[in-house]
């Protein structure tokens, strides 16, 4: 009796977890519909398919509505103008210019709130760790067209988005962790241009 009883719920569960999904995806986008721009610490890292942690890198990201973003990491800068990407190899002194639209590993925070939503299934995940107000938003994408086989995003009590966790098709997971969010400073769209430095050697893509 108990067994016939289960088999209803077990049914059910996937619905329940979808609807939580989609519920927790519909309140971080509405938070980020009052955010026109936002500054924060990052730190990445990298992880092996076996969970080693291969490095950590500590920077900083600016980022203003629609698709424009600066972010120091390490000998790097990226800049996108919203339409084109500059990433600065300062080690090695080159600049790669490349679209926006073909580069699918931009920090795009509409790309993970508005496009790949559509493309994955959806659910709200459960994590002892998390404190009041948190949570994490799991997205499985539906076909293999996605370069990702696994993106979370954590918010945190503000609705902001604290973390992202991204697991590529090799099965090596990236962690964005964001530090000391600071919301709609009025950021110039200045600090989203790029200007190349002597003696540095530009790679269009375009």
């Amino acid at each position: 009796m108990k067994i016939k009883l289960l088999t209803p719920i077990l049914f059910l569960l996937p619905i329940l977890m979808f609807a939580q999904g989609n519920a927790l995806l519909k309140k971080i986008q509405n938070k980020y519909k009052s955010v026109s721009d936002f500054s924060s610490g990052l730190v990445q890292y990298s992880y092996s398919a076996d969970g080693t942690v291969m490095s950590k890198t500590n920077g900083t990201i600016t980022y203003k509505k629609k698709n424009k973003f600066l972010v120091e990491l390490g000998n790097h800068t990226i800049i996108s103008d919203g339409i084109n990407i500059w990433n600065h190899d300062k080690k090695f002194k080159r600049v790669v210019i490349s679209s926006l639209t073909d580069d699918p590993t931009s920090f795009s925070l509409e790309r993970y709130l508005y496009d790949y939503p559509a493309l994955c299934n959806l659910k709200s995940i459960s994590d002892p760790s998390l404190k009041s107000g948190e949570e994490i938003l799991e997205m499985l994408p539906k076909d293999e067209f996605l370069d990702f086989k696994s993106l979370r995003i954590y918010k945190n009590v503000e609705n902001l988005i604290s973390k992202l966790e991204i697991v590529d098709i090799a099965d090596m997971k990236y962690l964005f962790e964001f530090t000391n969010i600071k919301v709609n400073q009025q950021v110039s769209d200045n600090s989203f241009s790029f200007t190349t430095p002597k003696g540095v050697k530009v790679i269009d893509l375009r």
